[in-house]
């Protein structure tokens, strides 16, 4: 789960949370109403929740073999 706050005017707000929930990999929950900014009427700010929508065809293809990460540097890989 993710949890997002977006910050911008309301109709690009309102067009970024459109596009997430057409997308049918991710489900949107606990979406809040929007909220003002100090200092400017303009911009607004909007928290919400992002899921990761679980597909029956993505169970059937991953391997059977647990993912083993190992460290490289800046970051974990995954081998």
């Amino acid at each position: 789960m993710l949890k997002l706050r977006v910050m911008g005017t309301k109709n690009e707000i309102r067009w970024f949370i459109r596009l997430l929930q057409r997308d049918s990999r991710v489900g949107l929950e606990n979406t809040s109403t929007f909220f003002s900014n100090k200092g400017t009427d303009r911009y607004k700010r909007l928290y919400t929740q992002v899921n990761r929508v679980s597909d029956k065809k993505e169970q059937k293809t991953k391997p059977q073999n647990p993912v083993k990460d190992s460290y490289c540097g800046s970051g974990k890989t995954f081998c």
